[in-house]
């Protein structure tokens, strides 16, 4: 026959129970110990939050003086590059021959200093009369486009190729009556940035 009953069997140990004494000195140790090892945390975790905002502010610096000396640099080299060109143009001449009716231009193109490689560009040379209304312009190559007298298209310029120096001429034909007083010379580097243009009065018929 089934029961639900339980029968709980204790047994009692007859050995005495063995008890530790703690000095009141070890828990102030180990209270101090907990507490300087705590407090070594909280200022190592203070020190790298610390740190790490340092050298991200440092960062932050560092690329803006960058920036600054990247802009100080381009502004440099605008200003060396105008006032040292790569290209310059030396001994402009502008001569009449009058048996060919009309004036011929010649100079020298001439490298500012040394390049490893050739200098190519384009050139373009415009002769212009102001003083009438309106005012009269040719140029060379004849297929440039002028506004006021200055060439809207480099990349249709006349193509160069220097290597320390190199002598140029062009003829401009002048019809009966026509009459031209200043020559102009446009020298653009390969990518069509105008680094050097030079004038000179032409002699009168």
């Amino acid at each position: 026959m089934k029961s639900d009953s339980w029968f709980l069997i204790i047994l009692r140990s007859l050995d005495p129970v063995k008890t530790f004494r703690v000095d009141k000195r070890t828990f102030l140790v180990l209270g101090m110990g907990i507490v300087l090892v705590a407090g070594l945390i909280a200022f190592g975790i203070y020190q790298y939050v610390t740190l790490h905002r340092e050298n991200t502010r440092l960062k932050d610096e560092m690329n803006l003086l960058k920036a600054q000396i990247s802009g100080l640099n381009k502004k440099l080299s605008e200003a060396a590059s105008g006032a040292f060109p790569p290209l310059k143009v030396d001994e402009l001449q502008v001569i009449r021959e009058p048996k060919r009716a009309g004036f011929a231009a010649r100079f020298w193109l001439v490298e500012g200093f040394p390049h490893d490689a050739p200098y190519t560009g384009t050139l373009a040379m415009v002769a212009k009369n102001e003083s009438l209304r309106p005012p009269v312009y040719r140029a060379i190559p004849a297929e440039m486009k002028l506004e006021k007298g200055i060439p809207q298209q480099p990349e249709k310029g006349k193509p160069f190729e220097v290597k320390e120096k190199k002598f140029v001429e062009a003829f401009f034909s002048v019809a009966e009556g026509e009459i031209f007083q200043i020559l102009t010379v446009f020298i653009y580097s390969r990518e069509g940035k105008l680094i050097q243009q030079k004038s000179a009065v032409i002699p009168k018929p």
